[in-house]
Order: structure tokens, then sequence, then C-alpha cells
């Protein structure tokens, strides 16, 4: 599914996430967690990788669920950038030094239980988020 590029796509972006994480049968918590990852991600495509692109692409979501997992692979044809080198902020001294931004990543890898960046062939970029269905009596 392609979704214009821009932050009026977002609410949609959330809905649909929501659907497709109840149709899958996950927990409430594990679809607001869902929800949060995919949609801090797609703020991240529109802020920094086309912040210097006008007029905005649009982004690529392409989800596949199974009897075990959700995953969602987002898609944008923005600036790269080095997924791995990323240390996530030190709290509380994040927030008392003032920062209110910058933890978008952290909530990404926080919320889903795997995450990828690839750089495609094609020059465009993949951000693959995996999260596994609990099964009852999990412990998640």
């Amino acid at each position: 599914m392609n979704v214009p590029g821009d932050a009026q796509s977002l609410s949609l972006i959330r809905l649909l996430m929501t659907h497709l994480a109840e149709t899958a049968g996950f927990a409430e918590e594990d679809i607001g967690k869902i929800e949060i990852a995919v949609d801090e991600a797609c703020t991240n495509v529109i802020e920094h990788a086309y912040a210097a692109i006008s007029p905005k692409p649009s982004i690529r979501l392409e989800v596949e669920s199974n009897a075990e997992q959700l995953r969602v692979d987002i898609v944008d044809q923005g600036q790269s950038f080095d997924y791995n080198s990323y240390i996530p902020p030190k709290f509380p001294d994040h927030w008392n030094e003032g920062h209110k931004r910058g933890v978008g990543l952290y909530l990404i890898r926080k919320c889903m239980d795997d995450s990828s960046y690839t750089r495609l062939p094609d020059r465009s970029n993949r951000l693959r988020l995996i999260k596994k269905l609990s099964k009852p009596g999990d412990s998640n």
C-alpha cells in the first residue's frame, strides 16, 4: 500500500495498523505498541528522510502476518541513515536536559520484537518491523 509522504497520512496509517493487528489476533497492548512503532517510523521518514524533498514521495507499507508474527516493511525514497549506529538516550537525563524529541528510534526498538534497516539496490530505504504474536500463557 502506498500512502502520501506527509503528516496527514499518519492517522490513516495508525488506523490501518490497528485494524491489521486486531485481525491478526494481537492483544490490545501489543496493538498499541505496533501502532506507536509504525507511526514513529513513518514520522521519521516524513521529518528526516523527506526533509529536503519537495514534493514528498509516497511511503510504501508492506504488511504480512501469519500465526506467529506481524511484519511491517516501511519503504521510502528519502535520505538514508545509519540505523545501527543509533545510541538510545539516557533517561531521565534526556528529559532533564530539556530535550523534547529524539526518542522515535528508541520507541520503535522498545515496542517491536525485531527491527532492521536496509538500503535497497534501487536506493530506497526499508525499515522492517516485526512483532511476535503472543500465545496464551506467554510471558511477554
